[in-house]
């Protein structure tokens, strides 16, 4: 059999399984245990489940080559690499989100303008976070004007936007005011593989020291303000107890400018299951520390989340971050923190029983968002 005909056979197996089947595009790359650690396929695998009644068709381009290529995780799932630089596989795959007749992309770096001029298909665009802002953030204006024209697009073409936070579809409806015309549904972040701690509605205890237990769970990128994080914790370095858990430990030892020989710190790589079982049970405080700008103000950290569910208290140098103050969490600043104005037994038990509500007006948002979600994809 020539190649050419092997090519044209595989995507017309795949044509009919979307023919034969409730069917459904996914744009994005697919997910795998490693990747897991990742809040943005965390995401993609949330919604992966959600959508159990359909095939689902995952277009990608991270893995391409000459020629389409098709993978099989499961027996609903089809993955399929193309290359953007293909006016063939465009073609193709455009035909292929003509016989799913929907196309579900993960941020608007996923989206296309091309997608919204194939005939009969509906366009959902799942709001992670403010793309072009963020790639302003990082210089990359060229990339900026870009993707802001692609969102410019999705908010008025969508058949729908589902938005991790409030913040998110508020910032896009102030942003394009009467051009904006798509329907929004608010679908939060929640892993619910954490779900095993059950609070004892009593304070947790200090070390056999007296000291709160102090921890840290995410990377070492550096808006997420490591070197900020590791000033406060040198000054009240016998304050608390610090167990410092990132991915690479080397990283963050690399930005430390303070001595090493500190017996309250600890700075160790821990799987997310280490960190359920063994570190948010027995956490006092967590930092969240963030730059008070758009992206940051929109976003829906999962460590929050995280953190409130496990009795834990975050220590924020803006509380301006997604939905969680309009919620009504409390926190502790970290000017505060650094300066020693901490709370005591009788505070942070209040602040534990009110971050418990928060969580679950959260949990609630989340429950409500699922059920949009469901009706949506019926």
């Amino acid at each position: 059999m020539s190649k050419k005909l092997d090519t044209i056979k595989k995507f017309i197996k795949v044509v009919n399984i979307a023919l034969k089947n409730k069917s459904i595009i996914i744009a994005a790359p697919y997910f795998n245990n490693e990747r897991l650690k990742d809040g943005y396929y965390k995401r993609v695998k949330a919604v992966d489940e959600l959508l159990s009644n359909y095939k689902k068709i995952y277009i990608s381009y991270e893995n391409y080559s000459k020629e389409l290529s098709y993978r099989y995780p499961d027996e609903n799932t089809i993955v399929v690499d193309y290359s953007p630089y293909s006016k063939k596989h465009k073609i193709m795959l455009a035909f292929l989100i003509f016989v799913c007749g929907k196309i579900y992309c993960h941020s608007v770096w996923q989206a296309k303008k091309t997608f919204y001029k194939i005939p009969f298909t509906k366009v959902f665009v799942d709001v992670h976070g403010v793309v072009p802002e963020e790639e302003t953030l990082y210089g990359r204006y060229e990339a900026a004007q870009m993707y802001g024209d692609i969102e410019e697009i999705v908010v008025q073409k969508s058949a729908c936007l589902i938005c991790v936070t409030n913040k998110i579809a508020e910032h896009l409806k102030n942003k394009y005011g009467k051009k904006f015309k798509s329907k929004t549904i608010v679908l939060t972040i929640y892993d619910k593989v954490s779900n095993g701690f059950v609070s004892k509605g009593q304070a947790k205890p200090l070390t056999t020291d007296n000291k709160p237990i102090v921890t840290y769970a995410g990377g070492t990128m550096k808006w997420q303000k490591i070197e900020l994080m590791q000033d406060a914790i040198f000054k009240q370095i016998d304050w608390a107890v610090y167990k410092i858990c990132v991915p690479n430990p080397e990283e963050f030892w690399r930005t430390w400018k303070y001595s090493k020989d500190l017996k309250n710190l600890s700075v160790e790589s821990k799987t997310y299951t280490d960190l359920c079982n063994n570190i948010y049970p027995i956490s006092h405080y967590g930092f969240v520390l963030r730059d008070d700008i758009v992206v940051n103000n929109v976003a829906c950290p999962t460590k929050i989340a995280e953190y409130l569910q496990y009795d834990i208290i975050p220590i924020v140098n803006t509380p301006n971050i997604g939905d969680f103050k309009d919620l009504g969490m409390k926190y502790l600043k970290l000017e505060d923190f650094i300066s020693g104005n901490f709370y005591n037994d009788q505070e942070r038990k209040q602040i534990v029983e009110n971050n418990r509500l928060v969580f679950k007006k959260y949990i609630d948002m989340h429950n409500k968002g699922i059920e949009d979600f469901k009706k949506l994809f019926a």
